[in-house]
């Protein structure tokens, strides 16, 4: 989405339209394995599903939760 050259992204913000898109990657979890008590409270375990990166405007502050969603508001059909 962004070019490092430039530090400008190809595509607009489809909310301010500035070209400032950043991709945004989800935390690094550390998967603890097995714990008892998760299951006995009902904690979901950290790190069982992947998530995909998100987008964030830094002009704006806008952000979608994947391509898809962003997509979607380009092309004035938000996804809820």
């Amino acid at each position: 989405m962004t070019d490092p050259d430039r530090q400008r992204s190809v595509d607009p913000c489809p909310r301010c339209g500035v070209h400032r898109l950043a991709i945004v990657e989800p935390p690094d979890l550390v998967d603890l394995g097995y714990q008892p008590l998760n299951e006995l409270y009902m904690i979901r375990q950290l790190g069982s599903d992947p998530v995909a990166p998100g987008i964030e405007c830094l002009a704006c502050g806008a952000t979608w939760r994947d391509l898809e969603a962003f997509r979607a508001e380009q092309a004035g059909d938000p996804l809820e």
